[in-house]
């Protein structure tokens, strides 16, 4: 196979292989791949949302998450079946040892796809300090808190973003979401191995312009791709 140059190249994942996509809102009116036409029922419920730029995430979102699982797949990308857990979780409606995961937040939106175990990913918008102050004792565990307290405070809101973000995309891999403890959840510098419910997950982590992204993830590191207007550029794997 021909090395994959975008993640539709990429997206017939070999066993214990993963990707994630990582692209720009505004890419969506250049890039086919982050606007396709949805499932009517999904159009939907995209559309009941009162802002623009949230509608605007969300197809973006959806859009890639069924192009890239339809070319994994070979389905078209409107006919992936998609169905809710209890916990709200999107997952394949057919049996399959593909899984798959999706974010937005901002102007940025990433989908993780993963065969032979779960991903999770997560990608979140630049914050003040302020907020992340607040936030701390919630999603920080005791430890990492004091150290990240000692910070210069002009560092501190770039480290707390890439806690979230590394958080959250383990808390998304083991079916947790937003009701998981975050402070339990331990991430090593610069990423790595997460015990987790029974299951280990490599994570990983990185910076965008305004924003940050994270995965977590129980098989291989992921080849990671980012939007360049139309196409798209293979950052690793």
């Amino acid at each position: 196979m021909p090395d994959p140059s975008s993640p539709v190249d990429a997206a017939r994942l070999a066993p214990a292989a993963s990707l994630v996509a990582i692209a720009r809102v505004a890419d969506a009116p250049v890039n086919p791949d982050l606007s396709i036409a949805l499932p009517a029922g999904e159009a939907a419920r995209i559309a009941r949302h009162v802002k623009a730029d949230d509608r605007a995430a969300r197809t973006a979102a959806w859009s890639l998450a069924r192009t890239l699982l339809g070319a994994a797949l070979g389905l078209p990308p409107a006919d992936v079946p998609v169905v809710r857990g209890a916990n709200g979780r999107p997952t394949l409606g057919i049996a399959s040892d593909l899984d798959f995961n999706l974010t937005h937040s901002g102007s940025w939106v990433a989908v993780g796809l993963a065969r032979g175990g779960t991903i999770g990913v997560d990608v979140e918008k630049a914050r003040g300090l302020d907020l992340w102050t607040r936030l701390a004792p919630d999603f920080m565990h005791d430890d990492d808190r004091a150290r990240w307290s000692a910070l210069p405070e002009g560092d501190r809101a770039a480290p707390a973003l890439r806690q979230w973000c590394g958080k959250e995309a383990v808390l998304k891999a083991t079916g947790e979401g937003l009701a998981g403890d975050a402070r339990g959840v331990r991430l090593p510098n610069g990423g790595g191995l997460v015990a987790r419910a029974g299951r280990a997950f490599l994570t990983g982590s990185g910076a965008l312009p305004a924003a940050a992204y994270a995965f977590a993830v129980e098989v291989e590191a992921p080849m990671l791709f980012l939007s360049a207007g139309a196409g798209w550029a293979r950052l690793t794997g």
